[in-house]
């Protein structure tokens, strides 16, 4: 007897779909195939068996030898997925998460770029609709009016929200497989904080401004979005290295840690991974690096900054185009009716919004092309 389960985001929810396959397992449905691009589970009736399942995915996925004398064995194989299983009531070894990982990794990448697509696309349809609603009489629009973007919004918010999702199961497979665990200091004295905006996209500076305040006996505590907590202490030698990492790989958090560097801070963005890891040395010792490729990081750090000032820019092009267009409307007098008090009020907004977009933007080009190229 064969049955079928409908799954759609099972590639995504690797744990959750292998606790799932091990319940169906108990309940009696032995997995037998996947059809990859409808999301089907097919299942055979035999008899009820506590049973492990693991999911596997790369190029070249294979049941290792070591992992084959453990127990394992393959169950399906699709393109580059392979689903394993180990009926034995105690399992020690397990297959590698790597290209779980990596894939997760790369599609949520892929899936933050649509999302910041999208929420732009919010702003330059939806919000004006709204507007003309207001302007206009509701009896006046046809139904096509109210069809297209309503489904661009649809479609808009269903990107922002698998981004979302994404990131989210990124991070709970992280918490469980990286070394992740933030190195905080446990503050017993006096405490401080400071506010350092657009930190993240110039890492040479945040790096130097680091070792200064250790020098000057300010301990790093922890990071909490843009505020950087200090604790007032004994002068330090520390040595601070930010990094912009596209991806992370599984080795990375443990090979650091291995070699006496403590991590300090770690987010994802849109842009990728931030990451802020410190080494105390002594006086007249060399000071500890990470080694990094001086020239990747360079292109790195420049890819950055293009991506956040591309944003930018389009953002005050929007804001600049939608400003003229609302000084041509109360200037022959055809603002939303008579209330004229609203459209003032409107162009104020706009103006507030074009004069944030275009101050940040002159502040990033000014660090990093005066003060983060210097220091690389």
């Amino acid at each position: 007897m064969t049955i079928k389960r409908w799954r759609p985001l099972w590639s995504y929810c690797v744990e959750e779909t292998e606790q799932w396959l091990a319940e169906m397992a108990r309940d009696g449905l032995q997995l037998s195939n996947i059809q990859r691009f409808s999301r089907f589970f097919q299942f055979e009736k035999v008899a009820s068996i506590e049973t492990t399942y693991q999911i596997q995915y790369g190029k070249s996925a294979q049941l290792a030898k070591t992992l084959q004398n453990n127990g394992w064995q393959e169950v399906v194989k699709v393109k580059h997925w392979q689903i394993v299983k180990n009926d034995h009531p105690t399992v020690s070894l397990f297959p590698s998460r790597d290209g779980v990982l990596r894939r997760i990794s790369s599609h949520q990448d892929k899936w933050s770029r649509f999302a910041i697509i999208s929420a732009l696309i919010l702003l330059i349809i939806f919000i004006p609709f709204c507007f003309m609603l207001f302007m206009l009489d509701f009896e006046d629009l046809a139904p096509i009016w109210w069809m297209i973007p309503i489904s661009i919004v649809i479609l808009a918010v269903s990107n922002i929200r698998l981004s979302i999702f994404l990131k989210r199961q990124l991070q709970a497979l992280e918490k469980t497989y990286f070394n992740t665990t933030i190195d905080q200091v446990q503050a017993t004295g006096k405490t401080f904080r400071k506010w350092k905006n657009t930190w993240a996209y110039f890492p040479k500076i945040i790096e130097r401004w680091l070792m200064k305040m250790a020098a000057q006996g300010n301990i790093l505590v922890k990071v909490n979005g843009n505020f950087f907590i200090f604790e007032e202490g004994q002068n330090e030698k520390v040595s601070y290295a930010c990094e912009m990492r596209k991806r992370v790989e599984p080795s990375y958090f443990d090979m650091h840690k291995e070699a006496g560097w403590q991590l300090k801070h770690k987010t994802t963005q849109h842009f990728g991974s931030f990451v802020i890891w410190a080494k105390q040395y002594k006086e007249g010792e060399t000071i500890p690096t990470l080694g990094q490729d001086i020239t990747e990081e360079r292109k790195q750090t420049f890819r950055t900054y293009l991506k956040r000032s591309a944003s930018l820019i389009f953002l005050t092009v929007l804001n600049l185009i939608h400003l003229l267009l609302r000084i041509k409307d109360y200037k022959f007098g055809v603002d939303i009716g008579d209330k004229t008090d609203l459209g003032i009020l409107a162009i104020v907004a706009i103006v507030v919004l074009l004069s944030i977009s275009i101050s940040i933007l002159i502040n990033i080009s000014y660090k990093y092309f005066f003060k983060e190229r210097k220091l690389h």
